[in-house]
């Protein structure tokens, strides 16, 4: 049995651990992981398997001691066939943005994407104070497929109607 697991929490040392230590009690296996720490939150989202001889209610006991114990906020869904079986998206570019922030840059940015029907498979941003003021820097993992050059094109007008810098970073091969 598959389950997805959303945690989040105060930043601090020890979240990773305290949360594998409480699947490996009940034998579950981390597959899939997405982990980082936003303004002292710490939030991950995992994809884990049950062993046979463990079921979906000791997990949330395991998992409702974890949160006793750690104050940490667990949420808890069983995965379906078709999404345990579903092949993940692999991104063939990533595109990033840098520039003055303003409100707008993520909405035009993902527009122009799905406009051309084009995946976004991971996303990053963050704002930080310097010298000239507020720069905001955005990272998107990307799976363009056949539409990379009209992908291109439309992401060169974007960047001069928003005033930012973006770029399109093709990849050779896998990430994580």
């Amino acid at each position: 049995m598959h389950i997805l697991l959303s945690i989040s929490g105060h930043e601090r040392a020890g979240i990773v651990r305290d949360v594998a230590e409480s699947l490996l009690n009940i034998h579950a296996n981390i597959e899939d992981s997405s982990m980082t720490a936003l303004r002292g939150r710490f939030t991950m989202m995992l994809i884990v398997n049950l062993d046979v001889n463990s079921s979906f209610s000791e997990l949330k006991a395991s998992l409702a001691e974890l949160e006793q114990r750690t104050g940490l906020t667990v949420q808890s869904q069983q995965l379906s066939e078709h999404e345990v079986n579903h092949v993940p998206l692999e991104p063939d570019c990533v595109i990033t943005v840098s520039g003055a922030d303003k409100p707008g840059i993520v909405h035009a940015v993902s527009d122009v994407l799905a406009s051309l029907d084009v995946p976004i498979v991971d996303v990053s941003t963050q704002s930080r104070e310097s010298e000239q003021g507020d720069m905001y820097m955005m990272a998107l993992e990307a799976v363009s497929g056949t539409h990379a050059d009209a992908m291109q094109d439309a992401l060169a007008k974007t960047s001069k109607e928003l005033g930012v810098d973006i770029q399109v970073h093709v990849l050779e091969g896998g990430i994580l």
